[in-house]
């Protein structure tokens, strides 16, 4: 059964766990909520909320291994979207990075390194998942390394961009992801973050069936202000930060997903698919997207130029 800590209960909850916050070590933690047998907490220094206990990194390679083959499926179905949406965050980046080498983590099947690669930067990705991996190489010729960030031991400095969409929610020490990500960006280089919104709109609209919560490969849940945290924490400057919409969804994606987050992903992968087929078939091309939905973060590591973010965006 879900259940989920009333306000009052959660303004007198002591710490829950002997872990420490997995962004600013702190103990100060309270109980936020359970759902589908997850307990998130919250750290009431830095705002971060988190499971508890963090699985393991292996662990949650071993999550992405159990459910990456029907979502990429639908990912390579909804690729037009996913190229629309990356089109605008070029577009930001080419004002404020012009070119040079970028590194696309958690890079999956390649689509903003396919379309980066046209607008003429040196492109490489890294991704946990072989499955989006061998696409992106294999389909689209790309450089995309299977690893953890840490596992590419790239160079201090070898980027002079660095993007993460949709990926630091899924690291179970954040911490140190975020240092790993200012060791490879060059002084004066860039840093694209986007994750989903804790404090955004749907996420305040679903409360505890929020499916940043209920997504198995999640452990991380950013609000602003934790996100300004984590990445100012580990050197870098915000120069832009704000919550955004989601691309378009297919209703197929959807489908893929609500189940994933509601039901038994194991049972889903087994029977799901084959008995919704029909339904997503006929559905597939109805149009959605989430409202306010996720954070979107732009971040400069000192030692740059001065940047050409107009005044009016600035974080």
């Amino acid at each position: 059964m879900t259940t989920i800590v009333r306000p009052a209960e959660q303004a007198a909850a002591a710490t829950t766990t002997t872990e420490g916050c997995c962004l600013c070590q702190s103990r100060r933690q309270k109980l936020f909520l359970d759902a589908k047998q997850r307990t998130v907490v919250e750290c009431e220094d830095c705002g971060l909320r988190a499971l508890s206990p963090m699985p393991t990194l292996d662990r949650m390679i071993e999550i992405n291994e159990e459910t990456v083959h029907p979502f990429f499926s639908a990912c390579l179905e909804d690729e037009e979207s996913y190229r629309a949406y990356f089109e605008p965050k070029l577009d930001e980046l080419q004002r404020i990075q012009p070119e040079g080498r970028l590194l696309d983590v958690g890079c999956g099947a390649g689509f903003f390194l396919d379309a980066a690669r046209g607008r003429g930067y040196d492109v490489s990705g890294v991704d946990l998942s072989p499955v989006p991996a061998a696409h992106a190489r294999d389909r689209l010729g790309l450089d995309v390394t299977v690893d953890s960030l840490y596992g590419l031991d790239a160079p201090a400095g070898a980027f002079d961009a660095v993007t993460i969409f949709q990926t630091i929610e899924h690291d179970p020490n954040p911490d140190a992801l975020c240092a790993e990500l200012f060791r490879i960006v060059r002084p004066g280089g860039v840093l694209m973050v986007t994750t989903p919104a804790a404090d955004g709109f749907v996420a305040r609209v679903m409360g505890r069936r929020w499916f940043g919560y209920r997504n198995v490969e999640h452990v991380s849940f950013f609000s602003q202000d934790s996100l300004r945290h984590a990445l100012e924490a580990a050197g870098f400057e915000i120069e832009l930060l704000e919550v955004e919409h989601g691309k378009k969804l297919s209703m197929k994606y959807v489908l893929n997903r609500l189940i994933n987050y509601y039901y038994d992903h194991r049972t889903f992968l087994r029977n799901g698919l084959r008995v919704l087929h029909p339904a997503m078939m006929v559905l597939g091309k109805v149009p959605l997207f989430e409202p306010w939905a996720h954070l979107y973060a732009v971040a400069r590591k000192p030692g740059a130029p001065e940047s050409v973010i107009p005044e009016a965006l600035r974080a």
